[in-house]
């Protein structure tokens, strides 16, 4: 007689009394022997909760209950199978349908109907008691907080947690670069970026000590109210959504119960840095309303990185910069910036336009060129590649979840998984790339007018001299690919004049 053992405990019921595993696999082990079993196979999850039936061994064991190669399969308490009823009920169906006896030790369980009743109402009962567990500890949570106490210890970064008063107290060496982190934001008006650059050249630690400053980091010091004294807690409520993972939610406000700890920098601070992020926020979506000509178009000459619009003196000048000089990613990871000198948006716009009417005003000229892109831009090429690209995303998330749950069966290691994880990543990040390159195509094509209309439009505009923004778009990216560019003259200032050398890719 072939028998299987399972034995589960999640990681907060180690120290629970009568459950450990030990005193699972020895329980079921004596039964099996009054069993009179021959073989028995022991399938083991230690550290995975009841609430989810996908669990390694418990797979493990379905499979082989499938197969039929037990006779007999045991555990110590219904509890241990699974605390959802409907979960129980599956399981328990399986090992009947594969001829097998499904056997408890703390219980007794029979297959009849009377007995699947019993069965049934343990689960109901078992269900109750987790959710009451679950309201205990909320209640515990919320009664501590009552009280003024810190529930838990999050390491934030200026604060060392007291456990015997249950509270946080200053650290005062972190407590100094927290202070000069909200002096940058509202005595130096500096973003966030530009703090993180600030801090990684003063050599200055971060939270994370092993890595540089980053943006999030210091916008999560920036806006966290703990540093002015009030921790909130039950801000958000937690939803196990797998066997290692949580949704989590905001609360509505009311439920909030505000914590008093030593402030690190005062209110009044804390809501000018407040203030200013607005500001930041508001000036950065300011830029973005700008409708530049060949923004996305125009690349470096001397390192071959795009260049993007960076202006000064409010709404006066703009100027294509390489990204390498304004890209905040740039900024904090402490690569060397290019040299290439910035030019200005209307010096290489005025350049470019007038080329395109001076070689290509030519209806003919147009209409073969139109032609030509329409013939091969067409739509059918554009939505084939965005679904190959749809299908290959959803085949790489497939992987994803597939390296996640080999990683919880331990079949792969920590080191294996971050390596296939950081591949899958990069190759997503690509994909996404590419759809709204495709996408922006796309919609550029579907609105592109005839032949005809075209050369109508342009006779008309040439004669009036008129052209709208959205129109000098339109031409140039019917024709250009992209730009390169480097500015030559050595003149500086208000009298400078700006010479370029410029390549253009035609399509």
């Amino acid at each position: 007689m072939k028998v299987a053992i399972y034995a589960r405990v999640s990681t907060d019921q180690q120290a629970e009394k009568g459950y450990s595993i030990e005193t699972q696999l020895e329980a079921c082990r004596k039964y099996a022997d009054e069993l009179r079993a021959v073989t028995v196979e022991e399938f083991v999850d230690d550290g995975y909760s009841a609430e989810f039936i996908e669990r390694p061994a418990l797979t493990r064991l379905r499979a082989a209950v499938k197969a039929k190669q037990f006779a007999a399969v045991i555990f110590y308490d219904p509890d241990r199978m699974a605390r959802n009823l409907l979960h129980q009920l599956i399981i328990a169906e399986e090992i009947d349908k594969s001829g097998a006896e499904l056997k408890f030790v703390v219980v007794n369980y029979d297959q009849s109907a009377d007995g699947k009743f019993m069965f049934g109402i343990r689960g109901l009962l078992a269900e109750l008691e987790k959710e009451k567990i679950k309201e205990r500890t909320m209640r515990g949570k919320r009664g501590k907080a009552a009280k003024g106490l810190v529930i838990s210890d999050t390491k934030p970064f200026g604060y060392t947690f007291d456990p015997q008063n249950s509270t946080y107290v200053i650290n005062k060496k972190e407590a100094e670069i927290v202070c000069l982190i909200f002096d940058f934001m509202v005595k130096e008006k500096m973003g966030t970026a530009k703090i993180c650059k600030e801090l990684n050249a003063r050599g200055i630690p971060s939270p994370r000590t092993k890595n540089a400053w980053i943006v999030s980091s210091v916008h999560r010091i920036l806006t966290n109210t703990l540093y002015k004294g009030v921790l909130y807690s039950m801000k958000y409520r937690y939803e196990k959504i797998g066997l290692k993972q949580k949704r989590r939610t905001l609360r509505p406000e009311s439920e909030w119960i505000p914590v008093f700890v030593p402030a690190i920098i005062d209110e009044m601070t804390w809501q000018a840095a407040q203030q200013q992020l607005r500001e930041n926020k508001n000036l950065a979506k300011r830029n973005l309303k700008h409708n530049y000509l060949l923004q996305g178009l125009v690349s470096c000459a001397k390192c071959g990185r795009a260049m993007v619009i960076s202006r000064s003196g409010g709404k006066e000048h703009s100027y294509y910069a390489c990204i390498s000089r304004k890209s905040a990613s740039y900024a904090c990871s402490g690569r060397k910036s290019c040299i290439a000198r910035q030019i200005p948006t209307e010096v290489l716009d005025t350049y470019v336009f007038k080329y395109l009417l001076e070689h290509y005003y030519n209806p003919v000229k147009i209409g073969e060129y139109i032609q030509e892109f329409a013939g091969r831009k067409d739509l059918q090429k554009y939505e084939i590649a965005l679904e190959q690209l749809t299908k290959a995303e959803k085949e790489l998330t497939k992987q994803k979840t597939a390296v996640l749950r080999w990683f919880h069966q331990k079949i792969l290691s920590e080191v294996e998984v971050e390596t296939q994880l950081q591949d899958i990543r990069q190759q997503l990040s690509s994909i996404l790339h590419l759809k709204k390159s495709y996408e922006t195509e796309l919609a550029a094509i579907s609105q592109t007018p005839s032949l005809n209309e075209v050369i109508e439009k342009i006779d008309l505009k040439i004669q009036e001299t008129e052209f709208t923004i959205t129109e000098k778009k339109a031409a140039l990216r019917a024709i250009i690919d992209s730009i390169i560019v480097e500015r030559i003259d050595n003149t500086r200032g208000r009298g400078s004049r700006p010479e370029i050398n410029v390549m253009l890719k035609l399509k």
